[in-house]
């Protein structure tokens, strides 16, 4: 008998239809896609916005919570958004910009004018008498409260209405010799010391403790150029601005004279745009000023004048001819002008012969009824007879 075969059991499992394995694995993958598109983009917003998804939807849920926009913060894990203010709130929490503290007042802005007022710079006296401000200030003549050309003239006795000779000498302070001479004369001279010469401070000290007045001889620009009127001389080729820092030169080097006068300078003094700064300068100073004449065309004297400077010019010159008959010749012809105008100014030089001749004059010279005075002292004179003619009808 033939063995009976065993039929195979039936599968519970349905049957899977042809192409059925390919449809489900796509559906699968479709799934997995969707979900990681939509994670990517929680994720995305997540790292974009800084905060976390439920703070997300909390921030929109809350009720009444304000919607301020925000700005993308930097990628700092864990840090919360920083909001930004509305331009109001900016406003009024941006800190104030070079805070003064309290009870610092600020400056109080016044006018340069106003800033100088005494009343508002001045600090008063925490206690002051009331008496003190009524007494009157002491005077003293060297307080500075007189021009210099005043406070430095040696005082002369005119008490005697006897006519007055001034006798002024140039150049001094290079021969020391020779100025020493003159120093040593037995009647009060006036003395012209260049500003360019050594040891001025003792030699002017020497002349003021002998009872002599000092000049300042400022050396000026000459006619000719084969004339040197030695160093720091004021030319006018030389600017304005040159002339002036020569002039203040020549006024620092030593103190105590009343004024000036011209060594050469016979161009210089007839350059009334020359004799303009050097009129500021005197000016300004409180100084006097002797015309030398060294030209006959100067316009030093009336220039000077118009500034108010006090100003007067010399009558002779002793000793252009350097002999002793010249300058005796010459002191004769300076008393008959004192004689006759009152007042006489004559200017010589350190030179043997002149001081020979003037030692022998000057008790001469007394005896004969002069009164010789300082230099200021002819100007009083000469200042006073003026304004009398002036005021004459």
């Amino acid at each position: 008998m033939a063995a009976q075969r065993k039929k195979p059991a039936r599968s519970t499992k349905k049957a899977i239809p042809p192409g059925g394995g390919l449809l489900r694995r796509a559906g699968v993958a479709a799934v997995a896609a969707c979900v990681l598109f939509g994670g990517g983009i929680a994720v995305g917003a997540w790292i974009a916005g800084g905060t976390s998804l439920p703070e997300l939807s909390a921030s929109r849920d809350l009720p009444g919570s304000p919607q301020i926009a925000t700005q993308p913060a930097p990628l700092t894990a864990g840090r919360p958004p920083v909001p930004t203010p509305k331009p109001a709130q900016a406003r009024a929490e941006a800190p104030k910009a070079a805070a003064v503290p309290a009870g610092i007042p600020l400056p109080k802005m016044t006018g340069a004018v106003e800033a100088l007022k005494p009343a508002e710079t001045a600090a008063k006296p925490a206690s002051a008498p009331a008496q003190v401000a009524a007494l009157p200030p002491k005077p003293s003549v060297d307080d500075g409260s007189l021009p210099a050309w005043r406070r430095y003239a040696v005082p002369a006795d005119l008490s005697s209405g006897a006519p007055i000779i001034a006798i002024v000498l140039d150049d001094l302070g290079i021969d020391t010799r020779r100025s020493n001479r003159a120093i040593a004369l037995p009647a009060p001279v006036t003395l012209a010391f260049l500003p360019y010469a050594e040891g001025l401070e003792e030699q002017t000290a020497a002349a003021r403790a002998a009872g002599h007045e000092l000049l300042v001889h400022i050396p000026m620009q000459p006619h000719g150029e084969d004339a040197d009127p030695g160093p720091n001389a004021l030319d006018m080729r030389l600017g304005a601005i040159e002339v002036l820092s020569r002039l203040d030169w020549d006024l620092a080097r030593f103190s105590g004279y009343v004024g000036i006068n011209n060594h050469m300078g016979s161009l210089f003094t007839e350059s009334e745009a020359g004799m303009r700064l050097v009129a500021e300068g005197l000016r300004d100073r409180g100084l006097m000023f002797l015309d030398s004449l060294t030209s006959p065309k100067s316009v030093a004297a009336a220039t000077v004048a118009s500034y108010g400077v006090p100003t007067t010019a010399r009558d002779v010159f002793l000793d252009n001819t350097d002999s002793p008959e010249e300058v005796a010749m010459r002191l004769e012809q300076t008393e008959k002008i004192a004689r006759k105008a009152g007042t006489a100014i004559a200017i010589g030089h350190p030179r043997d012969n002149t001081l020979d001749v003037l030692e022998a004059w000057i008790p001469k010279a007394k005896a004969a009824g002069f009164t010789l005075v300082p230099l200021t002292a002819v100007l009083n004179v000469r200042r006073g007879m003026a304004t009398q003619q002036a005021s004459r009808p």
